[in-house]
């Protein structure tokens, strides 16, 4: 009886995901069991360590990274060869639109603002992918994306490291898996220009024209540990009415929730600070 609980004892798989041996690492990439909350992103090296159970063991594992061929591998083979190569393929460029002299005159921002650090959201970490957005919901179509904010609210001495996603939304209102940046957009909080500043990108060289609303994110790749990340990195956030529907995920390749409904009032939902400004 003694040896029962053994079972449930976690494990921690180690290996690294490559583009074979010409090319290298493939850093920041994500594998996880989808649903399961069993997950994490390569380093900058692209090495991994994922945790991960017994029962585990007949799950499918999804690999993927902008610009590859995502691959799907039970995680029993993953354990016996849990090193992986990765086949680039071809990123398909955003179709080039021809405007006329009259639009993308009037500038907007789009998204919730506040930089409230009495009402804030935590990120719900695990591991290495957790990830948390908000709906942004475009005023006219098409709209020119040029830059992205993040109201980040973290006053620990080590740098945490993020990857900026924009998602397509299914038409349901849910987040896809479709990616609408074609790069790794990195930021940190070090990149802030005071403990109050936001995160701020540049989106001006994306050529992102958007006709539909969209999931703006930020997930969690590098830097610091589950444990002081979950209890102290927050974000400024707001409760309002109208769209804007608020989503995380706790680690790589996990599937999307919605906080709960005990954080609702009166019809109002909470909003995360991610904004961007755009021109229609």
């Amino acid at each position: 009886m003694a040896l029962l609980p053994m079972v449930a004892i976690g494990q921690t798989l180690t290996g690294s995901i490559t583009a074979g041996p010409a090319a290298g690492p493939v850093p920041y990439a994500n594998l996880g069991i989808p649903g399961k909350s069993v997950g994490t992103v390569t380093d900058e090296h692209g090495r991994y360590q994922l945790a991960y159970s017994s029962a585990n063991l007949t799950d499918t594992v999804y690999v993927s990274s902008l610009g590859y061929r995502p691959q799907r591998v039970v995680l029993r083979e993953l354990v016996a060869q849990p090193n992986r190569t990765l086949v680039p393929v071809a990123v398909p460029l955003a179709d080039v639109r021809v405007q006329g002299a009259g639009l993308y005159k009037r500038r907007r921002t789009l998204g919730c603002t506040s930089t409230s650090h009495s009402i804030i959201s935590k990120l719900k970490a695990e591991h290495l992918g957790a990830e948390i957005g908000m709906v942004v919901c475009l005023k006219h179509q098409p709209s020119k994306l040029l830059t992205a904010h993040f109201n980040v609210l973290y006053d620990q001495p080590d740098t945490l490291r993020f990857r900026v996603n924009l998602y397509r939304l299914l038409p349901d209102g849910r987040p896809s898996g479709e990616k609408l940046l074609t790069r790794n957009l990195l930021v940190s909080t070090a990149d802030r220009t005071g403990p109050s500043a936001p995160l701020t990108v540049d989106l001006t060289t994306d050529q992102l024209i958007m006709d539909e609303d969209f999931l703006l994110t930020l997930e969690w790749i590098s830097g610091g540990e589950v444990e002081q990340v979950s209890k102290s990195l927050a974000f400024s956030s707001a409760l309002g009415y109208g769209k804007g529907d608020l989503y995380f995920r706790k680690t790589s390749q996990d599937s999307w929730e919605k906080p709960s409904l005990g954080a609702r009032l009166a019809g109002m939902q909470p909003k995360v600070g991610f904004y961007v400004t755009a021109l229609d």
